[in-house]
């Protein structure tokens, strides 16, 4: 249980659910942590505009300290006679009635904002409304002209929230008998940070949400990641164990029959032909093997095709070969040329597909056998036809005949040259040219190799 455990820890695709899951989870930390200094920087950008206001002129606050006292306080200020003597006499008062002459247009301070005023040793001369419990604020005067939070317990019991300003008064104010030295603006907040922690945590929810689901969007692109390249894994795989086995018979042969050779030291060249003959024919196996596979390796390393306009007779010297063959191997083979229009293709991808498919046809149709290639073109298209009376292939085999190094009778393929790679690369050779190859029955025997291109299409 445990290696299998490990086994998965270090398979390809849990190492891409790793990077993919700690992509999603950075990039939802980074977008939690912005949209939440954004909302706390947003949500008091009003409250903290209107302390700044109030403390660009201590008078504000003062002003507003008698605005929201219960009853008309006097406000004493310090005023200088002829003689420059100092008299306290003059008093100030700001009635209720000039509530509404107070705010402008750009700073209104609000019903929730209080005023507490301090003496020269910071002890509380007024706190506003008595039931907030402004007067349990502690501040420190390094923070003079600096917006704080603070917290306090109000008559009730309860928590109140604040946010404040304190500056410095330099006019002789006094309440009282006691002298004015500091100011505190306060604003109530306590309904925003409620406010303000309900869309957090929503947002925080949310995004909690959207990472769990990026787990399983971890995993599923981790899976369409990995498939490819472990499909691309096991196709290499196959391929090399194929080549392999293809390749280990006739090295075989050729070590066998070589030494064969050293245990008849005086045998002639005549009594060994036979011998020498046979380790011919496997090197020749041996040499067209290689050269498919060096033909397959180049087709997948990215080679395109060179599209080229061609005119219909391209095909009258590929055919006339095609017949010389066909003599050669006591086969017939009958052309139908009906191409009459032009088209666009690569010559040598497609000289080289015709000759895959006609070396097939020759290959498995018997002696005496006919073998009938034609060729048409229309308005959009180029279709060629390669048909045999040969013995035919299943259903079942049509649907892997293109795949590498299959081959549908193996010891009749061996024996006629064959190693399951021509079809495979003449579908490559298709697809490549951006055309279609299909495969059917042929009546009353044989197969038909169907070939379908475009006939103005250009490499972009």
């Amino acid at each position: 249980m445990l290696t299998k455990i490990r086994k998965q820890f270090k398979s390809p695709d849990f190492r891409y659910f790793i990077r993919y899951f700690s992509l999603f989870t950075l990039i939802f930390s980074v977008m939690t942590l912005i949209i939440l200094q954004v909302m706390r920087t947003s949500v008091y950008q009003s409250t903290d505009d209107n302390l700044e206001q109030m403390a660009e002129d201590p008078n504000n606050i003062i002003n507003w300290a008698s605005l929201r006292s219960t009853n008309d306080f006097e406000i004493t200020r310090e005023t200088t006679s002829p003689s420059n003597s100092t008299d306290f006499s003059s008093q100030e008062m700001l009635p209720s009635e000039n509530i509404s002459n107070f705010g402008t247009e750009n700073f209104n301070p609000g019903t929730n904002t209080n005023v507490v005023l301090f003496d020269e040793e910071e002890n509380v001369i007024y706190s506003g409304d008595p039931f907030a419990g402004l007067n349990q604020v502690k501040w420190n005067p390094r923070t003079l002209g600096e917006i704080k939070q603070v917290e306090a317990e109000n008559y009730y019991g309860g928590t109140e929230y604040y946010r404040y300003i304190v500056v410095q008064v330099n006019d002789k104010i006094a309440i009282g008998t006691k002298n004015v030295k500091y100011a505190m603006a306060v604003v109530n907040t306590t309904q925003l940070k409620q406010t303000s922690e309900s869309y957090e945590s929503t947002v925080v929810l949310v995004m909690m949400s959207f990472w769990m689901v990026s787990i399983f969007a971890s995993i599923w692109l981790s899976n369409i990641t990995v498939r490819p390249i472990l499909l691309a894994y096991e196709k290499q795989k196959s391929f090399v164990e194929n080549a392999s086995h293809e390749l280990r018979t006739p090295l075989t042969v050729l070590q066998n029959r070589l030494e064969n050779l050293f245990h008849k030291p005086d045998d002639s060249i005549i009594d060994s032909s036979e011998s020498i003959a046979a380790s011919l024919d496997e090197v020749r196996n041996m040499r067209l093997l290689t050269s498919n596979l060096l033909d397959m390796a180049r087709r997948e390393d990215g080679i395109k095709p060179i599209f080229v306009e061609v005119d219909p007779s391209f095909f009258e010297p590929i055919f006339e070969n095609y017949e010389l063959i066909a003599k050669e191997n006591s086969k017939q083979v009958i052309i139908n040329n009906h191409a009459k229009l032009p088209f666009r293709t690569d010559q040598i991808l497609l000289k080289q597909l015709l000759t895959i498919l006609f070396d097939n046809a020759i290959k498995y149709t018997d002696s005496d056998g006919e073998i009938e290639i034609s060729v048409r073109t229309t308005d959009r298209h180029l279709l060629i036809t390669v048909a045999d009376n040969g013995p035919g292939i299943s259903d079942r085999n049509k649907r892997k005949i293109f795949d590498r190094f299959y081959r549908v009778d193996k010891a009749r393929t061996r024996q006629r040259g064959g190693f399951g790679l021509g079809l495979s690369l003449a579908k490559q050779i298709a697809e490549s040219l951006f055309g279609a190859i299909a495969v059917k029955d042929n009546h009353p025997k044989g197969t038909v190799f169907v070939l379908k291109f475009s006939r103005g299409h250009t490499s972009s």
